[in-house]
């Protein structure tokens, strides 16, 4: 039993915040990465193992003392610097940004803040299906230029499929929007039972392994699935030809779940209607990327989970696994390490 562990903030979090786990008598210390070093602290993990030939030491002393760590991601091998952790809290709901830390292959619990964002998340896969629907880019790029010209007709989303890729927190959510749309709603699920209680508002649900006959029924193709290893690079030229080309691809899982030379390629010569991206395999995404200049395609910098209730529930969870670690009880949200979600 921990009973006043000592935290490392890694990510960006409120002086204020930082104050209140210090004046809890039960925290020995929470103590956060100086504000110079996170853009710098964030690059490492984006290098992957590149790191190793960079060596960040910079960072070992803040982690000498910690019992817990809350990060979006850590660098390679950043495990050795922390021989007391006991926990870690991903201020994220993936753990990509974490596999090259050594930390799950260490046996060390990571808890991610899946389905926090699960909402928001959701309704920015609504606003990409009506923008695409709707055909915002040709009305917006009217309004800029301050023409008044007829514009191609616009699809009705009644009646439509949305398909969902991964029916987990923001899975069901979508499913829930949709039906309120009129929409057909059909998602894939890893396991499926008799009993299974995920088919609220989903007309038809399939297993993974059928991801072929979810893509051909599609009208909007939405990605919703964590990142793993059998799920990077799933979207690539072959799924994309089997898209309707009346249909449109939404992705709020990860970039790397795409393979997006094969997306431009799609867009470019019609295989599919158009695209929603939130998430992208480069971040930022890169200036020169033709993504930026396709017409039929509605681009947002991996802010769909963010709304100005996120932190409150981010923070709520945290402290939640905080008491339940002093107490030595089982944490809500913890990773398998197998499954990398």
């Amino acid at each position: 039993m921990l009973l006043k562990p000592n935290i490392l903030i890694t990510s960006p979090m409120s002086s204020a915040y930082v104050e209140k786990l210090n004046a809890d008598p039960k925290i020995n210390q929470a103590k956060q990465l100086p504000r110079e070093l996170w853009s710098k602290f964030a690059e490492f993990y984006h290098l992957g193992d590149k790191v190793a030939e960079i060596g960040p030491q910079e960072f070992a002393p803040f982690f000498e003392e910690a019992d817990v760590i809350v990060c979006v991601g850590l660098p390679y091998r950043s495990i050795d610097w922390a021989p007391n952790l006991k926990w870690v809290q991903a201020w994220s709901a993936g753990v990509d940004h974490m596999k090259i830390s050594g930390v799950l292959d260490a046996g060390i619990p990571v808890t991610t803040l899946a389905g926090l964002n699960a909402i928001p998340v959701a309704e920015h896969v609504m606003m990409f299906i009506l923008m695409l629907a709707k055909k915002y880019n040709t009305f917006s790029e009217n309004a800029r230029n301050r023409i008044w010209r007829p514009a191609p007709a616009t699809d009705e989303i009644n009646g439509k499929t949305v398909g969902i890729f991964g029916l987990g927190a923001i899975g069901k959510h979508v499913a829930r929007m949709a039906k309120s749309f009129d929409m057909r709603v059909i998602a894939t699920k890893r396991t499926i039972s008799s009993s299974d209680k995920d088919t609220e508002n989903v007309d038809e649900l399939l297993p993974t392994k059928e991801f072929d006959d979810l893509i051909s029924q599609s009208d909007y193709l939405v990605l919703s699935c964590p990142l793993s290893d059998e799920t990077r690079g799933i979207m690539n030229e072959a799924k994309l030809k089997k898209m309707k080309s009346s249909s449109y691809l939404i992705n709020v899982s990860r970039g790397e779940v795409v393979d997006e030379q094969a997306l431009i390629k799609a867009l470019k010569e019609e295989w599919i209607a158009g695209a929603g991206l939130d998430v992208f395999t480069n971040e930022p995404l890169e200036e020169e990327s033709e993504l930026w200049v396709q017409p039929n395609l509605i681009a947002t910098s991996h802010r769909a989970g963010r709304s100005t209730s996120q932190q409150s529930r981010a923070t709520e969870l945290f402290e939640k696994n905080l008491a339940l670690l002093i107490k030595g009880e089982p944490l809500i949200n913890v990773v398998d390490p197998d499954r990398q979600y």
